[in-house]
């Protein structure tokens, strides 16, 4: 009975790692389709990064968990995202129109170039709490320009 009892034991461990290690697998290959709308000149390069706490976001592409940039485009660009987790994520997004591989802005700090965030509906700078998401499926996210 004791030799019954341990490959009982052995096969339902054996089971709940393989379940384990399926939904994991599936956990972390969500896909997130990111749509910049409203690009009123096609020059310069979109720099997009993702970011999953609001630490980093907006701004801080150091600890951004992706960045992404996009050089051809028309009056919208495209980018995908692969091999997310499940979780809350935001995105900020600026177009870069003079090439230095910066936001410029003005004396204040008010953006001289064209920005973005998720969900983002208001002028001012964007927060993670307002901006965040949940990414439970593969999706698309729009974006549209601030200025």
């Amino acid at each position: 009975m004791t030799h019954f009892r341990m490959n009982s034991i052995k096969l339902l461990l054996a089971n709940l790692l393989v379940i384990s290690m399926h939904y994991t697998g599936l956990a972390q290959d969500i896909s997130l389709n990111v749509i910049v709308e409203d690009i009123e000149e096609n020059t310069g390069t979109i720099y997009l990064s993702l970011h999953d706490n609001a630490e980093s976001f907006p701004s801080n592409n150091e600890k951004a968990l992706r960045t992404a940039q996009i050089e051809k485009f028309d009056s919208t660009a495209e980018i995908t995202f692969k091999n997310l987790k499940e979780g809350e994520y935001a995105i900020s997004v600026f177009q870069d129109l003079n090439g230095n591989a910066k936001l410029d802005t003005n004396f204040i700090g008010i953006p001289k170039e064209p920005v973005g965030a998720s969900k983002q509906t208001w002028f001012g700078r964007p927060k993670f709490s307002k901006c965040k998401f949940s990414l439970k499926k593969n999706s698309t996210i729009s974006i549209e320009y601030m200025n």
